[in-house]
C-alpha cells in the first residue's frame, strides 16, 4: 500500500534538532522538528516531523512560531507496545507573511 501524501500547514514548535547517522556505509542527515496547529475540533494538533538529506538544510532558517508548509506522509513505527507517528517531509517550505 502506497503512503498518502499530505499537505499540512502549521507553525514551529520549537528550534529544529539536527542529527546524522549511517546507512548503507552513507552518511544521512536529519532535521527533526514538530509543528502545531488548530485541529477541526479547534484543539491544538502536534505534528512530529523528519526531513531527509539535502532537504535538512532548508531547516536550518526555520525559527519557533513560523509558519511551515510540508508536503509528505505519516508513518508508524512500534517500539515496547507503543505506536510512534512521525511526518516524513518530502517537501517543505517557510510561509512568507505578505502585507499590503
Amino acid at each position: 500500500m502506497e503512503n498518502e501524501l499530505i499537505n499540512i500547514d502549521a507553525n514551529l514548535v520549537k528550534e529544529p534538532r539536527f542529527a546524522e547517522f549511517e546507512k548503507n556505509g552513507e552518511t544521512v542527515k536529519v532535521a527533526n522538528f514538530s509543528l502545531v496547529r488548530k485541529n477541526e475540533e479547534g484543539k491544538k494538533a502536534y505534528t512530529d516531523c523528519s526531513v531527509f538529506g539535502d532537504k535538512s538544510n532548508i531547516v536550518k532558517d526555520f525559527e519557533k512560531g513560523d509558519s511551515i508548509h510540508v508536503y509528505g506522509y505519516f508513518k508508524e513505527n512500534m517500539k515496547d507496545d507503543k505506536v510512534y507517528k512521525n511526518f516524513i517531509v518530502v517537501s517543505l517550505n517557510k510561509i512568507e507573511n505578505k502585507e499590503n
